[in-house]
C-alpha cells in the first residue's frame, strides 16, 4: 500500500520528489562557467601561438628573425642531399631614405627587399637580422654544384633587388653588399656567418674604392673571393631630394632599357609607353631574337651600354 504525502493532500495527492529545486538553473549556470573557461582558455592558446610566432619572426618584414636563423640554419647544413651557403646582405645608402623620406618609407623599402628576396631564393630560408641586415641560406638543386653556382644566385638576388620600388608615392632605389660563403654538411653556423660577414665588408669596401653604385657581391669559396658588380646604369641613384610629383620614370619611344624579369636582365627598346607600362622589344632570354611584350615600369630600369643588335634594328626601324 503506498501512503500519500501528507502535505501533499491539498496538491491532489503528488508523490514526493527527492530532487533538488532549482537543478536546471544551477545546470544551466555550470555549463555556462565551462564555456567561458574554454573560450578563455582557447585565446590563452591563441596568444601562446602568437608569441611563439613572434619569437621566432621579424614583425616588420614577416620573415624569420635572427633566433630561429640560428635554430634552423645548422640541421639544414646537416643534409647530405644538398649543397648551400650562407648569405649575408646589407643595404646602402638605407639612412638618407629614412632621413629624407620618414621611418615608414624605410620600412616599406625594408618590406620591398624582403619580399623580393623571398621571390628571387624560393622556399629557402630568409632572415632579417636587425635594420637593413638580412641572411639567407640557399640550396643548390643537387649536391656536386660548382662554386660558380653561387655566382649565378648572388647576380639573380642583385637583378631582384635593383629595380626602383614606389613608396609612398617616390620612387626609390636602393644598392646591396652582399656576401656569399658555399657551405657543406662539415661547417659549422658560425664560422660561416663570420666569413660571409667578412665578405659582406669587402663587397662594400670595393664599391667604395671603386665609385661603383650598383650592387656589389662577393662568394668567398676556398680559391679566393670572388667579386662582381651588378651595373651601375642598372641602378638609378635614389633621388636627393623629395619630387614636386614623386612620378616614376617617363619613358619614351626609342629608349634603351634593361628588362628585368626572371632573376636576369635583358636589353630592350621602348616602343611605345603610359604611365605604368611600356611596350617593349627586348632580346629573348638566349640571346637570339626578339620578342615584343607589355613590361611594367618597375621591371625597367635606362640601359646606357649599346647593344649593337638590338640598337641597330631598333635605328633601322625609325
Amino acid at each position: 500500500m503506498r501512503i500519500l504525502d501528507p502535505a501533499a493532500a491539498d496538491t491532489g495527492g503528488a508523490l514526493s520528489d527527492d530532487t533538488p529545486r532549482g537543478t536546471e538553473p544551477e545546470t544551466a549556470r555550470l555549463q555556462a562557467r565551462i564555456d567561458q573557461l574554454a573560450a578563455h582558455v582557447q585565446q590563452l592558446e591563441q596568444e601562446r601561438a602568437s608569441l611563439r610566432w613572434l619569437a621566432g619572426h621579424d614583425d616588420l618584414t614577416g620573415l624569420a628573425n635572427r633566433r630561429l636563423f640560428h635554430a634552423l640554419a645548422p640541421e639544414l647544413l646537416r643534409r647530405d642531399d644538398h649543397s648551400s651557403a650562407v648569405l649575408i646582405l646589407d643595404l646602402n645608402g638605407f639612412k638618407p631614405i629614412n632621413d629624407t623620406y620618414g621611418h615608414d618609407a624605410g620600412d616599406e623599402v625594408l618590406c620591398v627587399v624582403a619580399r623580393r628576396m623571398v621571390a628571387c631564393l624560393g622556399d629557402h630560408l630568409v632572415a632579417r637580422f636587425g635594420g637593413d641586415e638580412f641572411a639567407a641560406l640557399p640550396h643548390a638543386p643537387h649536391a656536386d654544384v660548382p662554386e660558380t653556382y653561387w655566382y649565378e644566385v648572388a647576380g639573380s638576388l642583385s637583378a631582384a633587388i635593383a629595380p626602383p620600388m614606389n613608396v609612398l608615392g617616390h620612387t626609390l632605389s636602393v644598392t646591396a653588399s652582399i656576401g656569399v660563403v658555399p657551405a657543406g654538411p662539415s661547417h659549422e653556423l658560425p664560422d660561416l656567418l663570420r666569413r660571409a660577414d667578412q665578405a659582406m665588408f669587402s663587397a662594400k669596401r670595393h664599391a667604395s674604392t671603386t665609385d661603383k653604385a650598383g650592387i656589389t657581391w662577393v662568394v668567398a669559396t676556398e680559391a679566393g673571393d670572388h667579386t662582381e658588380t651588378y651595373e651601375p646604369a642598372a641602378v638609378p641613384a635614389p633621388p636627393p631630394g623629395p619630387t614636386a610629383s614623386g612620378s616614376a620614370v617617363a619613358y619614351r619611344p626609342g629608349d634603351p632599357i634593361w628588362v628585368h624579369r626572371s632573376g636576369a636582365r635583358r636589353a630592350g627598346v621602348v616602343e611605345g609607353a603610359c604611365e605604368w607600362a611600356a611596350l617593349v622589344r627586348y632580346r629573348s632570354l638566349t640571346g637570339a631574337g626578339t620578342m615584343v611584350d607589355t613590361i611594367p615600369t618597375n621591371c625597367l630600369t635606362i640601359r646606357a651600354e649599346a647593344d649593337p643588335y638590338l640598337d641597330r634594328k631598333a635605328s633601322a626601324a625609325r
